[in-house]
């Protein structure tokens, strides 16, 4: 009996190993499935995204191709009446793109001109050719020369029948009159796939003068493609909207002959002979391709594969990165392993399971962390830009108040120069917080009326007392017949002459400082061109030197940092925002002799009966009846600032010192306009506003305006505040003048 008992408690030990072996094996099977799943499916995105991004940096110079149809299609560039310019242009244009393989402009009579890559003759060649009407008699001029454009072979062909007319990519220009973009297609001469853009030309009275187009190879792409490694044994393709594929590892299955003629397009996924890549393509949902990333599993022969696809960012390429591996890439060795003895598989499975956790955490942990630096960095430049802007606010307002007071005429000057030299310090603020756009080419450029000869006498006016501090000279000379307002940013205008003026008066010890302003017409009506000219007689560049100095932190001389200060980047800056302008810089120096800067930009003449100076609304004759305002603003020096703002206009004026102070005194005055500041302490404006706006549908009242103040400068700040319930926004600095015009704004009738 005992020995029945004996074997009776054993096997019923044995049989609780094994369910508890049992439940550890698959439990941790299924978490360290699902962990690596996980890991597999993050893994994927990342490969995606990586493979997303070199493609699109790839196709960079594609966008460029649109911009330079655009361009020649608003420029006199492309004209039949001078061919040979034309043809110079587009070669040096696909001399800057290895990508651009052919340049070209057909005209409304079916003349073409086309400058083109051409290996027929040469490796490296190129070819070009002119087909000019006389009536319905066409005539080429075909010329081959070498990579050095040496003619090798040159032609005259009265045989030519090719119609610019009939062809698809100037059809779409101007049936869709705008830059358009074509399908991926097999170009017939290079056998290469890519994609044509193309753009309308018009004359200033409207009337179509013809097309202008670039073709962009893209079989670099596949190239790519066929060195990105994917798991083991996965792939990654380019597919666009038609099925068609535009990019695959093996580029030689990317064309396929049809038809009679055997004319040569691009397979399509369901004729690619790879069969695993056509069943990853049909392994997406009702076959379409997605709008976002989205995640996939197929079978093949036995093997589970998973499938990762991502949309192209830009609109003008509607394609999508596919990428598929075997899920074996990544749980092989485990499945290969799950039939060893218990107690290994628990061990085997319980480390893998605790290995993959770890990297999964790490992971994760990796995520925070970029994410929290984001965060900081965000949160770093908001407070920078309030700590800055909210003394500038005082020092700006302050200098505004002075100027009303009976000051004498010494001492106007020097406020109105304490004035200048406070909006040029607000401008490099905002030119500090918005550097990251400017190295991306993201920062936007205003287009409002102002008078250049304003902003060129203000900005020297900083300068003049700098100058004779140092016993130099300065002077400015402004054209008299430049127009007395123009269109464009007079901030970002402002800030390059600062810099190129500062860096004149800084370098220059002895002699003297020159500014002088000219203009011409430009090609358009109603544009002109200024030229800002800044002359200095100090110790000149280094003719070596004169490109380096526009890169980033880059200075003629290594003393120059040590004897002048400086880091280097203003010159860059002013490089970029004079391009964006559609300008450029440029500079003449020699030793011991001096520097020209010479800035240049076009302008759209403006003409407005409008006043738009600095008369504005604060001297309609007309004031507004008196109200009740509530300001809420933890700074006691702005809240003063706002004090002296309104002490004369009969406005009574009420205050709070955070936002939960100014939600109850709201409640309890019911101000006719609430002014809130964004960053308060207790309770910050985001949170009154809300309040406020909760209080007022509660009570069944009528909401009212409320307008927020920021010293925050940084990109949807204004979108913020306005879902916060805000009507209105504005920036600090805050002038009386902007205060006025929000009180207008929101009462005047």
């Amino acid at each position: 009996m005992n020995f029945f008992k004996k074997w009776a408690l054993a096997a019923g030990f044995t049989f609780l190993i094994v369910v508890f072996a049992s439940i550890i094996i698959i439990s941790s099977s299924l978490t360290f499935r699902k962990t690596l799943t996980g890991l597999a499916h993050n893994i994927m995105e990342n490969i995606a995204s990586y493979t997303l991004d070199k493609s699109e940096d790839y196709l960079r110079p594609a966008e460029k191709a649109a911009e330079l149809t655009k361009f020649l299609a608003d420029s006199n560039i492309v004209t039949s009446e001078d061919p040979s310019s034309m043809i110079s242009y587009f070669y040096q244009q696909i001399s800057l793109y290895p990508q651009f393989t052919s340049v070209y402009y057909g005209n409304t009579k079916g003349e073409f001109f086309m400058a083109s890559r051409s290996n027929s003759i040469v490796e490296g060649g190129y070819y070009t050719k002119v087909l000019r009407k006389d009536g319905e008699k066409i005539t080429g001029e075909l010329l081959w020369t070498d990579q050095n454009f040496k003619v090798i072979k040159e032609e005259i062909d009265d045989t030519q029948s090719y119609d610019p007319r009939t062809r698809p990519w100037y059809n779409a220009a101007v049936r869709h009159n705008d830059v358009i973009w074509t399908d991926p297609y097999v170009f017939f001469t290079g056998k290469k796939p890519g994609i044509t853009t193309a753009s309308p030309v018009y004359d200033a009275n409207g009337i179509l003068l013809g097309v202008v187009g670039v073709d962009i190879t893209i079989d670099e792409l596949s190239t790519f493609l066929s060195k990105t490694k994917v798991g083991k044994t996965g792939k990654a393709f380019i597919v666009n909207r038609n099925g068609d594929v535009v990019a695959f590892p093996d580029i030689s299955k990317l064309r396929r002959s049809v038809g009679a003629n055997n004319k040569i397009r691009l397979s399509r996924m369901s004729e690619l002979d790879d069969e695993t890549s056509r069943l990853a393509y049909e392994s997406l949902p009702h076959g379409r391709l997605p709008s976002k990333q989205i995640f996939t599993t197929f079978t093949h022969n036995g093997s589970k594969y998973n499938a990762m696809f991502t949309p192209f960012k830009g609109t003008q390429w509607p394609w999508t990165i596919g990428i598929y591996m075997p899920e074996d890439d990544y749980l092989g060795e485990v499945k290969a392993n799950r039939n060893v003895n218990i107690l290994i598989s628990i061990f085997v499975v319980l480390l893998a399971g605790l290995a993959g956790l770890v990297v999964a955490k790490r992971i994760e942990k990796s995520r925070q962390e970029a994410v929290a630096a984001n965060v900081a960095k965000s949160r770093f430049l908001a407070v920078m830009s309030h700590e800055i802007r909210t003394p500038m606010n005082v020092i700006l307002g302050t200098t505004d108040l002075l100027k009303a007071t009976g000051l004498s005429e010494e001492q106007q000057k020097l406020v109105d120069l304490l004035g200048n030299a406070g909006e040029g310090l607000t401008d490099l603020i905002n030119d500090i917080l918005d550097m990251s756009k400017v190295e991306a080419g993201l920062l936007d450029l205003e287009h409002v009326p102002f008078d250049p000869r304003e902003v060129v006498e203000r900005v020297c006016s900083v300068f003049v007392i700098a100058a004779s501090a140092k016993g130099i000279g300065f002077s400015w000379n402004i054209d008299p017949e430049i127009p007395a307002s123009v269109l464009g940013d007079p901030g970002r205008t402002r800030q390059v002459l600062i810099n190129l003026i500062g860096n004149a008066v800084k370098f220059t010890n002895e002699g003297q400082v020159q500014v002088k302003v000219t203009f011409e017409k430009g090609d358009v009506e109603g544009m002109v061109r200024l030229h800002f000219a800044i002359q200095d007689s100090g110790p000149g560049i280094p003719k070596e030197r004169m490109e380096s100095i526009f890169e980033s932190f880059t200075q003629a001389d290594a003393t120059v940092s040590r004897n002048y200060g400086g880091t280097g980047l203003g010159l860059t800056i002013s490089k970029k925002l004079s391009r964006m302008m559609g300008g450029d810089i440029y500079v003449e120096s020699r030793l011991s002799e001096g520097s020209t800067f010479t800035f240049t930009a076009p302008f759209e003449e403006f003409v407005s009966s409008a006043d738009f100076r600095e008369k504005g609304l604060i001297e309609r004759a007309d004031p507004l009846s008196p109200l009740t305002i509530l300001l809420v603003e933890d700074n006691a020096s702005n809240r003063m600032l706002f004090q002296h703002y309104l002490e004369d206009s009969g406005h009574n004026v009420e205050m709070a010192a955070d936002g939960k102070a100014g939600f109850e005194m709201y409640k309890s005055i019911r101000p006719d306009i609430v002014f809130m500041d964004i960053e308060m302490p207790i309770m910050d404006g985001y949170e009154s506003t809300l309040a406020i706006r909760q209080w007022e549908k509660y009570s069944s009242v009528q909401a009212v305006p409320i307008v927020a103040l920021s010293a925050h400068a940084l990109k949807g700040m204004e979108e913020s505040v306005r879902d916060a319930g805000c009507t209105g926004y504005a920036t600090k600095p805050f002038s009386k003048k902007q205060l006025i015009e929000q009180l207008e704004k929101h009462f005047r009738s």
